[in-house]
């Protein structure tokens, strides 16, 4: 496909706003810090510096950068005469451009102009300040980092409201405050598709559900977006009584006409517990109104099908483990629009794990990981949720392969007991269940702990949970296949005495007396894993 100009330099600046993003920082975080998941990407919040511009940070050697004198300070203002705000404005001003006129703010205070011309191929070299992304202004009855406990870390409080997070990583913003000037910004640089947390079109329900004091006009902003090429894709979050029923069926068919220009809805359940600030003002998603939405939806979502060619409107996989009813088949979700919202997750997973189980044994000894040894023998935790799902697939695996995993469902203690699904599980919920810990290892939940440092919702890492375990603590990545992978690996390298305390020499502790009990010709134990730096 060929690409405009406007497009292709649409195109260059996600691609090199990604590279930027990847990027590690040292240590992880800071209770300064937000984390954002998708490219592991650490972000100031609560910022006091307002200056303007993009902040350099660092110049690789012989990039653009360097070569033009532009140096770790210095702070990028204006691009061709266009104003700079941050990273993205200067990915984008000088993307598709074969000269460019900078304007500097150096430390000393001193202004710069350059004047660069840009060969074809060569790149600045230049990395960004992370920009302090913008905070919500609503006070969402049903927000999640309204039920947080006491002490936790700031940036679990901090409620995100940024459009360009919403670009970059897929997060949801309700544009109930959104200028002008910022729907005009995603037009131009074409920051699509965007993801809205819509709820209601119902001004008055939308207004109650968010907590302002006065209606606004989402289906407008959308169309503007949508009539001016940008994606979008949609989030419900069903609160019994108050957006559910009628009031369901009349955001539905509002989102309906904005279709093709809106391409997904995810419908997803209020989830709160005692410590919420709302929580008299909220009704829980019992099983039974559960089943009773997954038997009503198909109706709906056969019309869509028959005027879309798509589901469209998507349910939460939560409602149908919690209906127990079976989940829709992977045809029912197309390309997983809205599977970072949990839509078809499971399903996703499930069917992963079939073509696993469908492969023999051997295949798995041929990649050299040893899965299926008498040394397969260790612990799966998940929340109460999917317990009864992954058992079944493990169980199978045992019985195909001769090993011995344990699934084990945890009770959420961060949190409460409310709180049934694996990835709001914390380090502490794992420690309180040492005693069903059984075998030589423990494999958690990948959406549990963030990539970058495997930090737990409770701040504590992989590294944590290993020492005071005494057996290695991993998390087994997006699939059965991958779980598989991860532990043959690891027994393939295990020895008697692995040390995982190895960063902290006087925080020893002993392994288990099965890791012990191994022939001493076992291979060399594994490297510790490292935090990004």
């Amino acid at each position: 496909m060929l690409l405009n100009s406007k497009q292709l330099k649409t195109e260059k600046l996600k691609t090199i706003a990604i590279c930027l993003l990847a990027g590690g920082i040292a240590g992880c975080y800071t209770h300064s810090l937000m984390y954002t998941e998708l490219f592991e990407t650490v972000y100031p919040i609560n910022s006091s510096n307002r200056e303007k511009g993009a902040l350099v940070t660092a110049v690789d050697p012989l990039g653009l950068g360097d070569l033009n004198g532009i140096e770790p300070g210095d702070r990028i203002t204006k691009v061709n005469g266009s104003g700079v705000r941050d990273f993205l404005d200067f990915q984008f001003y000088t993307g598709s451009e074969d000269l460019v006129k900078l304007e500097i703010a150096r430390q000393s205070g001193e202004t710069r102009t350059l004047a660069v011309e840009i060969p074809e191929g060569r790149i600045w070299g230049l990395d960004f300040e992370y920009f302090s992304p913008r905070q919500c202004a609503n006070d969402c009855i049903f927000c999640f980092c309204n039920q947080n406990p006491k002490g936790s870390r700031d940036s679990l409080f901090f409620k995100d409201e940024d459009v360009r997070l919403s670009f970059l990583h897929g997060n949801y913003t309700t544009m109930s405050s959104i200028s002008k000037m910022e729907l005009d910004r995603i037009v131009e640089q074409r920051l699509s598709p965007q993801y809205v947390s819509v709820h209601s079109t119902d001004p008055r329900v939308r207004m109650y559900l968010l907590g302002r004091k006065r209606p606004d006009d989402v289906l407008a902003k959308m169309r503007y977006l949508i009539d001016n090429g940008i994606e979008l894709h949609a989030q419900i979050v069903l609160c019994p009584t108050i957006n559910d029923g009628e009031a369901l069926n009349q955001t539905l068919g509002d989102l309906a006409e904005l279709h093709p220009g809106l391409t997904s809805v995810a419908i997803v359940p209020v989830v709160f517990t005692k410590l919420h600030n709302y929580h008299h003002l909220l009704t829980p998603v019992t099983d039974e109104y559960a089943a009773s939405l997954v038997r009503d939806m198909p109706r709906l979502q056969r019309d869509f099908r028959n005027r879309f060619g798509s589901t469209f409107a998507f349910l939460a996989d939560e409602f149908y483990l919690r209906a127990r009813l079976a989940l829709p088949g992977a045809a029912h979700y197309g390309d997983y629009p809205q599977i970072e919202d949990g839509v078809g997750m499971v399903r996703r997973f499930i069917s992963s794990a079939r073509r696993t189980l469908g492969r023999p044994l051997t295949q798995a000894k041929a990649a050299g990981r040893g899965f299926g040894s008498r040394w397969a023998a260790g612990t799966i935790v998940t929340g109460r949720l999917f317990h009864p799902i992954l058992t079944g697939l493990v169980d199978e695996l045992n019985e195909r392969n001769n090993v011995r995993l344990k699934t084990v469902a945890l009770e959420n203690g961060f949190f409460g007991e409310e709180v049934t699904v694996a990835g709001l599980l914390a380090g502490g919920d794992l420690l309180r269940a040492r005693d069903k810990l059984e075998g030589d290892f423990v494999v958690v939940p990948e959406q549990a702990c963030l990539k970058s440092g495997h930090i737990f919702l409770d701040d504590l890492c992989l590294e944590d949970l290993s020492r005071e375990l005494g057996k290695p603590v991993l998390h087994g990545g997006p699939t059965l296949s991958s779980m598989v992978e991860r532990v043959g690996a690891l027994l393939d390298r295990a020895s008697p005495h692995v040390d995982y305390s190895a960063r902290n020499p006087a925080a020893r502790v002993a392994v288990s007396s099965s890791l012990a009990a191994r022939d001493a010709s076992a291979p060399s134990p594994p490297a510790n894993r490292q935090r990004r730096s």
